[in-house]
């Protein structure tokens, strides 16, 4: 049964570096395995991404509701899985890891929102419009790297 694992974690986590141990020790079992990372850079569908961290959609990502900015990343996710990577949890020896996901995007966007009801309002509709509207495949499992800030922003200094 293919299975599709999300690592999520802050910038400097090691979400990469994660993400290649595990896919050796997977491939060392017999697996096939997909790693990708998102937003995906190199896609044409990132393109909205792109602009909207480019500072295109305006000086801040402040200037960006959380809705909107979040359609943007579906985007990227959406068109990387139809051209992709889909194909992939069609296989039955399949494993695909991505290096963040709608988890990501969800407390990035999150971070936007004070009132904790418009909060559980703002899950409900993420997780129903990638999930359920865009039928982007549900993480078999997320893994999240649990580092202290001072730590990613260390690493992040080292890059």
């Amino acid at each position: 049964m293919p299975k599709l694992i999300a690592i999520e974690g802050l910038d400097g986590s090691g979400k990469g570096t994660q993400s290649l141990l595990l896919s050796e020790a997977l491939e060392r079992e017999g697996y096939r395995v997909r790693t990708m990372s998102f937003p995906d850079y190199e896609s044409e569908g990132s393109a909205p991404v792109r602009m909207y961290l480019g500072g295109e959609l305006g000086k801040s990502s402040d200037d960006v509701n959380p809705y909107a900015a979040s359609v943007l990343f579906a985007v990227d996710r959406y068109f990387s899985y139809r051209t992709e990577w889909k194909k992939e949890l069609d296989r039955a020896d399949s494993v695909v890891l991505l290096d963040r996901y709608t988890t990501s995007n969800a407390i990035h966007q999150l971070a936007k929102i004070s009132d904790a009801s418009e909060r559980v309002a703002f899950l409900d509709w993420l997780y129903d419009f990638e999930f359920g509207k865009l039928a982007l495949p549900v993480p078999d499992d997320t893994i999240f790297l649990d580092v202290p800030p001072e730590v990613s922003f260390a690493l992040m200094k080292k890059r």
